[in-house]
């Protein structure tokens, strides 16, 4: 695991084991590849979260600084906002 930073954002990027799906091997033309399992790279944004109103970010995992959020309730918008 490593942390990255992309156009200002931190991301933090992993390694999973993940088998591919019948659909996306016929799209891909793997049709051999349907359900052998191996290694993957994902990138998972850190600040993603926009359900909750953060009161600062993140910027590094190894700060220890808690980040205090509060959820936000959907009934105070309208449809046509969200």
């Amino acid at each position: 695991m490593e942390t990255i930073t992309k156009k200002g954002k931190l991301y933090l990027k992993f390694k999973v084991l993940r088998s591919y799906r019948l659909r996306s091997s016929i799209l891909q033309d793997k049709l051999s590849e349907i359900g052998k399992i191996k290694t993957f790279e994902k990138e998972v944004n850190l600040n993603a979260d926009k359900k909750r109103f953060w009161l600062g970010e993140i910027e590094s995992i190894d700060s220890r600084i808690m980040n205090e959020s509060v959820s936000i309730s959907l009934n105070y918008f309208e449809i046509t906002e969200v």
